[in-house]
């Protein structure tokens, strides 16, 4: 490479995924820089890791790779085999991002669309082109899917095979209403999988950072209903997705209320299996889904991510304007917080109004980060438990203050290691343990090898006191502490909660 040299690979590190091309390296300097990208992530940073490079001929190496010389509109290909490549071999570069596309509006909507048995496949790739960031959450995202849907109604897309899609797959944009995604596989691609962003307005046009907002249809005011709401994801089969941005999700939900997803298996991915980047309205509903394999490519997050950052005025709690949304409930699913999750239902940063119950969760426990509340745990069943630190049934780091509270009641913990606290809860005070402002904890049960239970009580590593002290000081009622029972009794509270028969 000479001294001061351009060329044009694609470089990205795995999170936040940032692409970028048209790289000049300047050997003199020793630096590197870029003429496009670094905006597939809300969040940005300024340390980068895992470096990769694309597009360099001296990297042809492997068989299956290939280089191309844009200026001598040149293909070098490594063959896979010996001898000459067969005189049959052909190359295809797929350059269609969308495949088909529904564009109405909300006053002339497209309406009663179907697509049955449709193979979706080769849309190009998409991470390139510009993003925009749909709310108060970590995600940045490009609004297209190799099947576009915009102000439409009733659209249904059922027993599809979407593969090889090298961006998002479906997206849902803007006004949509009661569209139906059923019974489709989704695998091998690039992006996400179901994406679904609307638009929102400012409250008034007086200034320009609102006539700005405006241009963008992004604000508070959600009363307009350009969102997409009563969308019903239902028995999908989602695996081997995020292979290009890995701030991706089998459902991604911003701007977008009353969602329901239910029995859909999702498996293989870098991150999320389910993210909601707002508190958008509420009233979805996720239900009967199984999700493992979750943040193979990342730490943090969980089989479900949220976050609430941003209030949003919507008529969705009751008909009428308010930034109080519903509540979201998540109910009798099964999740498996293995590879990177910190546990599988990571209500993130200032998520609030959230009712988790009779799940079985693996690996998973109660969390309340960062100003977060009203999130309710109650009849879940907690194996192995673990919010970050392994052993943790809740985690409250959030005050609880008056109705802002959050709840974890009736539920099933096991441990499976002795000396690791149960709960950890940032506001108490081991000095007056009766008089912090504790959440709402009563009924439940604690299992753990040695059947003895402690708590943390403050905040950092605060001080370790015993269910026994956290009773006496009249917290916590009827809740039990015993030693772990067998794997068969752990198993079958499963199927109890879940409504599974016994073989």
């Amino acid at each position: 490479m000479s001294r001061s040299s351009t060329y044009s690979p694609l470089l990205l590190y795995l999170f936040p995924s940032s692409h970028f091309s048209s790289c000049r390296y300047d050997e003199a300097r020793g630096s590197l820089g870029w003429t496009k990208g670094g905006f597939q992530g809300a969040r940005g940073d300024d340390v980068g890791a895992e470096w990769y490079v694309e597009n360099v001929f001296s990297l042809l190496d492997a068989p299956n790779e290939y280089f191309f010389d844009g200026a001598g509109e040149k293909l070098y290909y490594f063959h896979n085999g010996t001898g000459a490549p067969p005189a049959e071999l052909a190359f295809e570069v797929p350059t269609l991002q969308t495949l088909a596309a529904i564009r109405g509006t909300q006053v002339d909507p497209v309406c009663n669309v179907s697509f049955h048995g449709v193979t979706f496949r080769d849309a190009a790739y998409t991470y390139m082109e510009p993003h925009g960031v749909p709310s108060g959450g970590d995600w940045a995202l490009q609004r297209m899917g190799a099947l576009f849907v915009e102000g439409a109604e009733s659209v249904g897309v059922d027993s599809c095979l979407f593969t090889r899609v090298d961006g998002n797959a479906l997206f849902l944009s803007g006004y949509v209403r009661g569209a139906v995604v059923e019974k489709n596989e989704f695998v091998w691609t690039g992006d996400s999988v179901m994406a679904s962003w609307g638009y929102t307005a400012p409250l008034g046009t007086d200034s320009a950072g609102d006539r700005i907002l405006a241009q963008y249809k992004s604000g508070i005011d959600g009363t307009g209903g350009e969102q997409p709401r009563g969308t019903r994801v239902i028995g999908n089969l989602v695996h081997e997705l995020g292979h290009f941005e890995k701030q991706s999700s089998p459902w991604f939900q911003a701007k977008t209320a009353q969602t329901l997803l239910q029995g859909n298996i999702f498996y293989n991915m870098p991150r999320a299996g389910i993210n909601f980047n707002d508190g958008f309205g509420g009233g979805s509903v996720v239900t009967e889904n199984l999700l493992w394999n979750t943040c193979r490519e990342s730490s943090d997050h969980a089989n479900f991510n949220s976050w609430d950052r941003q209030p949003f005025l919507t008529d969705v709690l009751d008909g009428t304007p308010s930034l109080t949304p519903a509540f979201n409930e998540i109910h009798h699913n099964f999740l498996i917080g293995n590879d990177g999750a910190v546990n599988t239902i990571d209500n993130d940063d200032g998520s609030s109004w959230y009712r988790h119950h009779d799940n079985y969760l693996v690996y998973g426990g109660h969390k309340s980060n960062f100003g977060g509340h009203n999130k309710f745990s109650y009849n879940n069943i907690n194996v192995n438990a673990k919010v970050y630190q392994d052993g943790a049934c809740l985690r409250v780091n959030a005050e609880n203050i008056g109705n802002y509270t959050d709840g974890y009641y009736n539920c099933t913990c096991v441990q499976d290691k002795d000396g690791l606290a149960a709960y950890s809860l940032r506001y108490c005070n081991a000095s007056d343990i009766g008089g912090s402002a504790l959440p709402i904890i009563h009924d439940n049960r604690i299992f753990n090898p040695s059947g003895k239970m402690t708590v943390t009580c403050g905040n950092g590593h605060g001080t370790l006191i015993t269910e026994e002290q956290l009773q006496a000081a009249g917290k916590d009622p009827g809740t039990t502490v015993g030693k772990t029972p067998s794997v068969d009794t752990i198993i079958n509270w499963g199927r109890l909660t879940l409504g599974i028969a016994q073989a």
